[in-house]
């Protein structure tokens, strides 16, 4: 049976104690993206109001209001997705007009970068570089260290709503309403298509597979081939995040429905089905110990992920 631990009594009975669930509300009321840093210890929220970044500890052993733990970096205008760069050290989020990079852990601003459009979807590269996805269509492969775009295509007829880079720097993948799209890193080049809705897009870490929110299905395609791996409509809502483990065994889904699904990839099979509610859930992230998802009313949800692989799925 999962354990929901309320704000103020998990922190001030459970302390380190291990949770099955943890949820609180950020002040926002709304939380469109989130990611957790390469190591494991931190997670970042994107809301209306700019981009809180957690640690995990802090979370399960802080004082009285996890809010009051974290650190809130600002962003004109709300943050609509979020991402930490490979090494950790810096964290990128995106918005309307622009997209802004930081420094951790003190969150010290880096650089601000100015868009025509909305970003919709950020990404790290290796290589000090950023992906943009745009909701003109356009996506952007920006150089950091030289503060000026690698090049810009305009790779979807609409929104670009989720955007990837695999591990190794060798791809990228985009998604937009009409289509999900895998193509080289290097120059933007199409290798292929994928036809329907892909509203999020996240390659796994060894960058073999990549999972696409198609609609309401669920499909992951061999990069090297372009060949269906799995293709399932468990959710009854589209898909809007997806996300990978670390090793690559499990994948997390949140979507419209309200639910966040975790699953096992080699299997094909959704192992649970987690945080029932009436808002859309708008994103999900992984870690090697935690799954963390947020809801449109601005509800974050942390599960450990020992918990829910020991327990039955639906």
């Amino acid at each position: 049976m999962k354990r929901v631990f309320w704000v103020g009594i998990f922190l001030a009975l459970f302390g380190a104690v291990a949770w099955g669930e943890v949820t609180f509300r950020l002040p926002e009321r709304w939380a469109k993206g989130v990611a957790i840093s390469p190591d494991g210890e931190l997670f970042a929220v994107a809301t209306v109001n700019g981009v809180y970044l957690f640690q995990f500890e802090a979370v399960a052993q802080g004082g009285e209001d996890p809010i009051s733990e974290s650190l809130k970096l600002d962003l004109p205008g709300y943050a609509h997705c979020v991402d930490f760069s490979p090494d950790g050290k810096l964290l990128a989020a995106g918005g309307w007009s622009m997209a802004q990079v930081w420094s951790l852990p003190r969150g010290e601003e880096v650089t601000s970068i100015e868009v025509q459009g909305f970003v919709y979807a950020i990404a790290f590269a290796p290589g000090g570089r950023l992906l943009l996805g745009l909701s003109t269509g356009e996506v952007i492969l920006y150089d950091l260290g030289k503060r000026e775009p690698v090049w810009e295509r305009k790779l979807h007829g609409g929104a670009v709503w989720g955007i990837a880079a695999s591990p190794d720097g060798e791809l990228a993948a985009s998604g937009g309403a009409e289509k999900g799209l895998l193509f080289r890193l290097a120059d933007a080049e199409a290798l292929f298509e994928f036809p329907g809705h892909a509203w999020d897009v996240d390659f796994t870490p060894d960058g073999f597979l990549l999972g696409i929110g198609a609609g309401k299905v669920f499909e992951i395609y061999d990069t090297a081939t372009g060949f269906p791996y799995l293709s399932t409509q468990r959710h009854h809502g589209c898909i809007w995040g997806v996300s990978f483990s670390p090793d690559g065994k499990y994948a997390a889904t949140a979507s419209l429905d309200g639910t966040v699904r975790l699953w096992d990839v080699l299997e094909g099979k959704d192992l649970s089905v987690l945080g029932e509610g009436e808002e859309s859930m708008e994103d999900a992230g992984l870690s090697e110990r935690y799954l963390v998802s947020c809801r449109k009313d601005g509800t974050l949800y942390i599960w450990e992920l020992d918990e829910l692989l020991g327990s039955d799925g639906d």
